[in-house]
Parts: C-alpha cells; sequence; structure tokens
C-alpha cells in the first residue's frame, strides 16, 4: 500500500474543516505525509492568521515523532524541559493518520482550545482508520 495520497489528504481535510465548521469553529487545518511534508494547508475564513503555522508545526511534530502532539503537551505540563527539542509542539491537536498499524501522515487543527483541537484531530483520525476516509 502507498503513503498517504493527495486525494486522501483532500478528504482528510475536508472531513476536519467540515466537523470545524458544524460545531461553530473557524480553524486551521494542515496534512503531512508520514515524513513530516506538507499535501494541504489551509486556514478557514475567520481562523487567526499564525493558526496556520500552528497547525502545520502540530502536523509535522506528530509525523516526526510518531505520536500525537497531546503527549508533549502532558509531558511539558508535568515538567518536562522539551523547549530545546527541533519540531517539538507540546500543544494538542496533532495526530496521527494511521491504517493497520501503519503511518500514512499526520492531520494538525489549530484556532480553537485546545483540548477541541485534539478531540477534533482524534474524531478525524479515527474515520481514517477504519477506512472512513477513500483510501483509493
Amino acid at each position: 500500500m502507498a503513503g498517504l495520497t493527495f486525494t486522501q489528504a483532500e478528504a482528510v481535510a475536508k472531513a476536519a474543516m467540515d466537523s470545524a465548521r458544524s460545531h461553530g469553529f473557524e480553524l486551521a487545518v494542515a496534512i503531512v505525509d508520514e515524513g513530516g511534508w506538507p499535501h494541504i494547508q489551509t486556514r478557514m475564513d475567520g481562523a487567526f492568521p499564525a493558526a496556520a503555522d500552528a497547525a502545520l508545526a502540530k502536523a509535522r511534530c506528530a509525523a516526526l515523532f510518531r505520536r500525537p502532539t497531546s503527549d508533549f503537551s502532558t509531558r511539558v505540563k508535568d515538567g518536562m524541559p522539551l523547549a530545546h527539542l527541533p519540531h517539538v509542539v507540546p500543544l494538542g491537536g496533532g495526530v496521527l493518520l494511521e491504517r493497520d498499524g501503519k503511518v500514512f501522515g499526520a492531520l494538525g487543527v489549530s484556532g480553537a482550545r485546545e483540548d477541541t483541537e485534539t478531540a477534533l484531530a482524534e474524531q478525524i483520525a479515527a474515520a481514517f482508520a477504519v477506512a472512513g476516509i477513500a483510501t483509493q
């Protein structure tokens, strides 16, 4: 099976933006491949400008470290100094896109409260994992 396709990335981004709209949020969304390279980066009308950079940073962090960015958020809150590590983003909202134990890429969202961003990203990643998002 090939890595994350542009069509899949588009579907993930659309699902994230549709979910955000349905909850009244205006967010930035970024989708990266398994190596952290951008496929899609977009910012909904009304999302603050820096949200686009934050979403991309979260997606890259999740992809490069193979873990959700909320793990880093928890570790920083517990007193672990991580600021010196490159590409670490200690904020929720970055998650892996996986299926059958294989990492395809990562999703980052920004522009709402951290717990909201994390929940939205996890919901979209779960849809990808159970093939709710096209694999062809």
